[in-house]
């Protein structure tokens, strides 16, 4: 009986695992849907109907590259898969519709695997024994730490205002402020997961322009693959959150999972890139003090 549950949790976390694969291969498709149209020029349209396959296509030309891995060392290989463990562990506590992994510490858990996620950077770019991508993987370091110590407080307000740690906490209470509030909240959040996905305009880990593709210059073939579907699981998932913290229980969950997702890729397509010294002025300088307040404000009762 037990060698047979644990069959079938393999396969239902293998299933869930290529589900997720099948959305990473969606959500670069939507991607470049939605930039042509905002550009006024057609997207992938040839490979499938309506450009369906062009993914899929893509992924396999990736795979099929070679993988370079003269003078690098043993991070340089192992650091791609870890990126991706931890994408895929980002899920086993969020509720929707259910948590595979029940814990009552879940936002704290959510914390760490971002946290973990800046040596995915670090060791990428250390690890590729490349001027370029050591300079890339630093500067992107002090940029995580930047945002993610904002993030912190961010969702403390949250926390103190519920009295949980736990994802479903939002499912019962979803949007717990009110009035301004909520708009100066969700402002902060789009900036802070803009930032927290290296998406534009905050795609300063990523710069090509700046740094000859900043901490990844080095990767290629599987490598490079595992980055980029790391790196669009996570916006996979920071979006469902975004649904979960401002529309809490019910279908409102799934609409805004989507409206977050369209909005990330939206900006994209509008916005210039930040220069690195204006994001770290921005998260230290103006946006810590303020969510800070509100944090002290929501456990003091000076907000509502």
């Amino acid at each position: 009986m037990l060698i047979l549950l644990l069959v079938v949790l393999n396969v239902f976390y293998v299933g869930f695992g290529l589900v997720l694969l099948l959305l990473v291969a969606f959500l670069v498709l939507l991607e470049r849907k939605v930039l042509g149209m905002i550009q006024i020029r057609k997207g992938p349209n040839v490979a499938g109907v309506y450009g369906l396959v062009q993914t899929v296509l893509d992924g396999v030309k990736l795979l099929i590259k070679n993988f370079f891995m003269k003078n690098k060392n043993v991070f340089f290989v192992f650091t791609p898969i870890l990126g991706l463990m931890l994408s895929f562990l980002h899920w086993l506590v969020l509720p929707i519709p259910f948590s595979l992994w029940g814990s009552h510490m879940s936002i704290l858990y959510s914390f760490v695997i971002m946290g973990l996620m800046v040596f995915v950077v670090l060791w990428s770019g250390w690890g590729s024994k490349s001027g370029y991508g050591l300079i890339g993987s630093v500067r992107g370091v002090a940029q995580m730490v930047s945002y993610e110590v904002v993030f912190f407080f961010y969702l403390m307000c949250f926390v103190l205002k519920m009295g949980d740690y736990d994802w479903e906490g939002f499912l019962s209470e979803g949007g717990t402020f009110g009035g301004y509030l909520e708009v100066f909240l969700f402002m902060v959040w789009l900036v802070l997961i803009l930032a927290e996905l290296n998406r534009t305009p905050f795609d300063l880990v990523e710069g090509e322009s700046e740094l000859v593709s900043g901490f990844n210059v080095e990767y290629s073939g599987f490598g490079f693959t595992l980055l980029f579907l790391a790196e669009y699981m996570n916006i996979w998932f920071i979006s469902l959150a975004s649904g979960v913290v401002f529309y809490g229980l019910g279908g409102g969950v799934y609409l805004g999972w989507f409206f977050f997702l369209f909005l990330i890729l939206w900006v994209r397509g509008v916005l210039p890139r930040f220069k690195f010294y204006q994001l770290i002025e921005l998260m230290w300088g103006v946006f810590l003090p303020m969510v800070f307040f509100v944090c002290l404000g929501s456990c003091y009762g000076w907000v509502n």
